[in-house]
C-alpha cells in the first residue's frame, strides 16, 4: 500500500473494499469499513498520540455519530460533520468540566449547557462558536445569578441580576457593567431607578425608601449630587 502503509483486509479489483485494518508506519491505524479504497461506514481511527475515534465515517471522514477519546482523557461524543463536531454532542474535559448541546464546524455553537468540574450549572443558553451570544442563564460561584442576553463572551443587553442577600438589578448590560436605564433593589426595600454609566449609577434618577417615599436625584460616576 502507497506511504509503506499496510493493509489486511477485503478488496474490490485494486480498491480496499469491506472490512479490513490499515495500519501506517507513524503509527496511526484505522480498522473497519471501507469504500473505494476510502474509510466509509463504521470503524476505529487509533492516532500515533493514542487518541481514538471510534464511529461513523463517510469518504475518509468522520461523519454521523461518533465518539472521540484524548489520551488525557477528555472525550467528545455526538454528531459530526466532515471532520468536524457539528450537531448534537457531549465534550467532557479532563478536569470533569461537561458542554451539552449543539455544535457548529468544531465549537460549541447553539442551544447548550455548561458544567463546572465540580458539576454545577455554570451557563445554560446560547452559543456562538464557544462564546455565550444570545439568552442565557449564568450561574457565579458567589451565588450570583444573571438571566438575560450575551454578547461574545459578556453581559450585554437587557438582563436580571440576582444576588444571594436578595438585591436584584434588572436593567440594560454593556460588557458585563450596568448601562443605560436599570432598577437596583435592596434586601430592606430600597430602589434606584435610573440611568447608569460604565456600572455606576450616572443620570437622573428616582431613590425610593423602603416605604415607597420616592424621590428625584441626579448621580455622577456612582455618587448622589442632588435630590429633590
Amino acid at each position: 500500500v502507497e506511504g509503506g502503509a499496510k493493509y489486511r483486509g477485503q478488496w474490490r479489483g485494486q480498491h480496499r473494499h469491506g472490512r479490513g485494518l490499515l495500519t501506517r508506519p507513524d503509527g496511526q491505524s484505522y480498522e473497519g469499513c471501507f469504500m473505494d479504497s476510502r474509510a466509509h461506514g463504521h470503524g476505529v481511527f487509533s492516532a500515533a498520540n493514542g487518541n481514538r475515534y471510534e464511529g461513523e465515517w463517510e469518504q475518509d471522514r468522520a461523519h454521523g455519530y461518533g465518539k472521540y477519546v484524548h489520551v488525557d482523557g477528555s472525550t467528545y461524543e455526538g454528531e459530526w460533520q466532515q471532520d468536524e463536531k457539528s450537531g448534537r454532542g457531549v465534550e467532557n474535559w479532563a478536569d470533569g468540566a461537561r458542554y451539552e448541546g449543539e455544535f457548529l464546524h468544531g465549537s460549541k455553537h447553539g442551544k447548550g449547557t455548561y458544567k463546572s468540574s465540580a458539576g454545577v450549572v455554570v451557563f445554560t443558553g446560547q452559543f456562538n462558536h464557544d462564546k455565550m451570544d444570545g439568552e442565557g442563564t449564568y450561574s457565579f460561584a458567589d451565588g450570583r445569578t444573571y438571566v438575560g442576553q450575551w454578547h461574545h463572551g459578556h453581559m450585554h443587553g437587557e438582563g436580571t441580576m440576582e444576588w444571594p442577600d436578595g438585591s436584584r438589578y434588572k436593567g440594560g448590560y454593556k460588557k458585563d457593567l450596568r448601562q443605560g436605564e436599570g432598577t437596583l433593589t435592596w434586601p430592606d426595600g430600597r430602589m434606584y431607578r435610573g440611568q447608569w454609566v460604565n456600572g455606576k449609577q450616572d443620570g437622573n434618577g428616582i431613590m425610593a425608601d423602603a416605604s415607597g417615599v420616592e424621590t428625584a436625584c441626579t448621580w455622577r460616576n456612582g455618587a448622589q449630587l442632588a435630590s429633590s
